[in-house]
């Protein structure tokens, strides 16, 4: 065997080492969401804040049967508000927890569930979010049904760190997983009926920071990040 086989060789049997060690001593077992208790997610829901009440008339488009057969799979509380301010602008806030953050776990993404249900989607857009105390990282989708335009404004919380891509996401997980922690984590997403984009992301985004100030303090990291 020549020099660099044996190193390939020798390279590959400690990678098989260090992921047989892994598979059988790193893998965690603990449960975040055990350890830390969350409250239902109607408590960080406020019926009113600032200018902003829950319209009990209104409600967020409908999910096609297998759609919603899936998100209540993945998902083990899913909660969603549309609200109205004294303008009459609604805005619509879906937030979807899941206890286990694991490989198991499949985050269902707006621009895939807007495209299941017949909606035109646009690439999802890097954006940020100033929040105020902290800035957070955020995704920004355009979507279209006919007439109906619909900018859509999201974000991935892990434990409490905000995740911006599928990379970060696994990262997170794993940092988790060496402490022995099963992640749990959870999606946000705010959305609005305007044709001007723009417009419609910095209303959105001024919404949530409204939010956030009536977020109970002890749940804001869940939400937000820390």
């Amino acid at each position: 065997m020549s020099t660099r086989g044996m190193f390939v060789a020798v390279v590959a049997a400690l990678l098989m080492a260090v992921c047989s060690w892994f598979g059988a001593y790193a893998q965690p077992h603990t449960r975040m969401a055990d350890l830390h208790p969350r409250s239902p997610l109607a408590e960080v829901l406020p019926p009113t804040f600032g200018d902003w009440r829950v319209d009990e008339t209104a409600s967020n488009v409908e999910l096609p049967p297998d759609v919603a057969a899936q998100v209540k799979a993945i998902y083990t509380e899913v909660a969603d508000r549309v609200y109205v301010n004294s303008q009459g602008e609604h805005i619509m806030l879906t937030i979807a927890y899941g206890r286990d953050q694991s490989d198991g776990f499949k985050v269902h993404r707006p621009e895939v569930c807007y495209a299941a249900q017949g909606f035109t989607v646009s690439s999802p857009r890097d954006a940020m979010l100033s929040l105020g105390a902290h800035d957070i990282e955020v995704k920004h989708v355009d979507t279209f049904l006919g007439a109906r335009k619909e900018p859509v404004t999201y974000w991935m919380v892990i434990g409490d760190h905000v995740v911006s891509t599928a990379t970060r996401h696994k990262l997170q997980q794993i940092r988790y997983a060496l402490d022995g922690l099963i992640a749990d984590g959870l999606l946000v997403r705010v959305s609005s009926l305007s044709p001007d984009t723009e417009a419609a992301y910095a209303a959105q985004a001024a919404f949530v920071r409204e939010w956030r100030m009536h977020v109970p303090q002890s749940q804001r990291s869940r939400l937000f990040g820390q």
